[in-house]
């Protein structure tokens, strides 16, 4: 792997990091922090638009909210592969799992997003939650549901 893809990766892995930190500390306006907007959200043939990060983060809360339902104490991100689009895009596909307090496998996913570098610092533009939706639903508490 060249440097540039090495350091992409590094950067990569930081971001999910830091997504995942604030997951579990299910802090709404930190998640909103790693997006820019307007961004794109989809989900089994549905497509939701965010303008802003205070839209971003009310609907965030609301799956939060569902997050604590399901009893989510620990988040596992990591990233599964990623493509550089240009200079300052990239695509990523990551693997996610929740666990409860005793760090049992509540659900786990794959999910893609696309990345965009402004002002030096890797945001999220968009995300395909197919799979997410999908785990929740398999388990029987589907998301919205």
């Amino acid at each position: 792997m060249s440097l540039a893809l090495t350091e992409l990766r590094a950067d990569l892995d930081a971001w999910c990091r830091s997504y995942v930190t604030a997951f579990e500390s299910y802090d709404a306006e930190a998640i909103a922090a790693h997006w820019t907007f307007p961004a794109l959200t989809t989900q089994v043939g549905r497509s939701f638009t965010f303008k802003n990060a205070e839209h971003f983060a009310k609907n965030t809360g609301l799956l939060l909210g569902f997050y604590k339902a399901q009893k989510v104490a620990h988040v596992e991100r990591r990233v599964a592969e990623h493509l550089p689009m240009s200079p300052g895009a990239v695509s990523m596909t990551v693997q996610d799992r929740m666990l409860d307090a005793d760090g049992n496998e509540i659900a786990a996913w794959k999910a893609a997003y696309i990345l965009q570098n402004v002002d030096g610092a890797w945001k999220a533009v968009a995300a395909v939650a197919d799979g997410e939706v999908d785990a929740w639903a398999a388990r029987g508490t589907p998301l919205g549901g």
